[in-house]
Parts: C-alpha cells; structure tokens; sequence
C-alpha cells in the first residue's frame, strides 16, 4: 500500500463512478469491511495504484532481459561480488 502520513493533504475530487461501484461499496461499509465509503474508494485506489507500479516494475526488469548491457552491467556486478557472498563460508 502507499505510505501515506497524517501530514498529507486530502483534496476533494469529484469523478463519477457506476452505481453499482458505490452500491457495492455502502454495502461494504454497512458490513463494516471498510470504515465509510470514502475510505473503501480510498484503498481501492491504492492498491490499483500500488499493483500498476508492481506491474510497470515487472515489465522493466522483463524489457530488461533483452538488454545486452544491463545483463552485461548485472553479471559484473555479481562477480564482483561472488568473493565477498562466499567469504566465511567454510567456517560454519
């Protein structure tokens, strides 16, 4: 989920939503599944935000397979590392 702070600033938009969306979304409410349905809209719009960031994050590393530098850049990096990743292995 996002991180939001009690600092953070609300503002008031209007949009317009299928009544089915707000009907579902008061019954939610009157189950006491989501507190209102202000703050239902309010985490289902986080998570949509939060699963296209995961998503757009996926799709960069998939771009990324294709990328004969970034595979380069990768593959350095981790010999690089390989010594320090196996240091004091066999003292265990």
């Amino acid at each position: 989920m996002l991180a939001t702070s009690h600092k953070e600033t609300s503002v008031k938009y209007t949009t317009v939503l299928p009544k089915v969306y707000i009907d579902e979304m008061k019954s939610l409410a009157d189950k006491k599944i989501v507190p209102s349905v202000s703050q239902g809209i309010r985490l289902a719009i986080e998570d949509f935000i939060e699963f296209q960031k995961q998503l757009a994050y996926a799709n960069s590393l998939k771009d990324a397979t294709g990328d004969n530098a970034f595979i380069n850049r990768t593959m350095d990096t981790q010999n690089d590392f390989s010594v320090v990743d196996n240091e004091g292995v066999s003292s265990w």
